[in-house]
């Protein structure tokens, strides 16, 4: 219990960024002694801060060859009181700390430790000079291009939390999760059990794979409890899946062609009867169990790009090559980069400005819902059977894709008797339409 005498601490604002930025190092590397490597990683840090506020105030110098070899040679004279053509360790290590050439710590003990000392251990600085030369100037090259490797990394980071995980970005990652963490906690303690976590991410439904439920389960149980509290989770949950995706995102059996016979052998498990054809449920239900990654949405846009036949049946082999594609584009984080910025320039530059067939969510919704409504006198389901004919005879223009899209949904919202809650249904269909009216403009 804190005390009322005791000092109080103001949290730095910086703190939480810098503790993500902790976090995500800690992701990648999976260090076996967290305490050693956050002891290095802050030092670390500490040193580059450093370093850039020396660079700020023009205290660090970057020298060509024959300036720097003028200065150390100058510098180390004059150090060299007794004019032996020799200096101590000591006297080393002064002189380049006084140079100020803008190296951090670790970098300036690896120059020591090139220095070939004689038998009164010391220096000899007219033949340790130019080896030195060359040395600083490999570590700033060295130290440029790892510079510029950190900075394409946290771009790529960037781009990845603006534009994508499951194709989601981060607000919206964080409220499903959020809203969906609230509900599987029944008792409102702020906790979860593994299980509890474990359905919590399933009932999500935004296509984390079980290595990423895995994951997050074991990374965000942060004080070791075997529970997962909210305040743990939703912080990190984002930074976590984009690492995650953006170091194994693709993984070999989603590459090229052998993705193709991956769908066609997923498929054709399904497929009880051997005829080659499969209805658009059992697709769906293979693909999810496939643990591919893929959400609701992107799901249910694949299906649409299937030919069916008079009995709701697709040919599966013939359509593998295609959904491979589809699939693939929807894995890959350069291709959703590239589809999000194509996307927000069709908007203009701004978001929130998303329309199907002329409407924005809310009146596309109630004006498909009303279709419904006419033809049931309100009952909030509808027979699977009498779907594809409304659809077919509303005002709206549906596609036969979108119409695919639509009729594909209907085992989401199937209740009893071989009926459909539309209800449900008409409230998620804007965002199937939304995707592939997007995927039509853009490919």
């Amino acid at each position: 219990m804190p005390s009322k005498y005791g000092k109080e601490f103001a949290v730095p604002k910086e703190f939480p960024s810098v503790l993500k930025a902790f976090t995500r190092e800690c992701l990648r590397s999976q260090p076996s002694n967290i305490y050693e490597f956050g002891a290095q990683y802050f030092t670390e840090l500490q040193a580059q801060a450093d370093a850039a506020a020396n660079a700020d105030a023009g205290g660090a110098r970057r020298l060509s060859k024959a300036e720097l070899e003028e200065l150390l040679r100058t510098m180390f004279i004059e150090a060299d009181a007794d004019g032996s053509g020799a200096l101590s360790i000591n006297e080393f290590k002064d002189v380049l700390k006084m140079a100020d050439l803008g190296l951090p710590e670790k970098e300036a003990r690896k120059i020591l430790a090139e220095a070939d000392m004689d038998g009164n251990g010391e220096i000899s600085y007219e033949e340790f000079v130019p080896l030195a030369v060359d040395l600083v100037h490999a570590m700033y090259a060295r130290m440029d291009a790892e510079e510029a490797s950190a900075e394409e990394e946290a771009q790529a980071r960037e781009e990845a939390k603006n534009y994508l995980v499951h194709g989601m970005n981060q607000e919206e990652v964080e409220t499903i999760m959020g809203e969906i963490f609230k509900k599987s906690d029944v008792d409102g303690s702020g906790h979860l059990d593994v299980n509890e976590f474990q359905k919590c991410c399933k009932d999500a439904d935004i296509g984390l794979t079980r290595k990423e439920v895995n994951i997050l389960m074991h990374q965000c149980d942060v004080d070791g409890d075997g529970t997962i509290s909210y305040d743990e989770f939703v912080p990190l949950c984002f930074e976590m899946l984009v690492e995650i995706m953006k170091d194994e995102l693709l993984q070999e059996k989603r590459s090229g062609d052998d993705l193709v016979v991956f769908l066609q052998e997923i498929w054709a498990q399904a497929d009880s009867r051997h005829s080659g054809l499969l209805g658009v449920t059992e697709m769906k239900q293979a693909l999810i169990a496939a643990d591919l990654g893929l959400n609701k949405v992107q799901l249910h846009s694949v299906l649409s790009e299937g030919s069916y036949d008079e009995n709701g049946e697709c040919d599966y082999a013939a359509f593998a090559p295609k959904a491979s594609q589809i699939v693939y584009r929807m894995l890959d984080m350069d291709a959703q980069i590239e589809r999000a910025e194509a996307i927000n320039g069709m908007l203009g530059g701004e978001g929130g400005g998303e329309k199907v067939h002329g409407m924005d969510n809310a009146t596309f919704t109630g004006s498909l819902q009303q279709i419904f409504d006419d033809a049931t006198g309100g009952a909030g389901v509808v027979a699977v059977g009498q779907l594809v004919p409304l659809l077919q005879s509303c005002a709206i223009p549906f596609s036969g894709q979108e119409m695919n899209g639509l009729f594909s949904t209907a085992a989401d919202f199937a209740v009893e008797g071989g009926m459909v809650d539309y209800v449900g249904m008409c409230e998620y269909a804007f965002y199937i339409v939304l995707y592939i009216q997007q995927d039509g403009a853009i490919y």
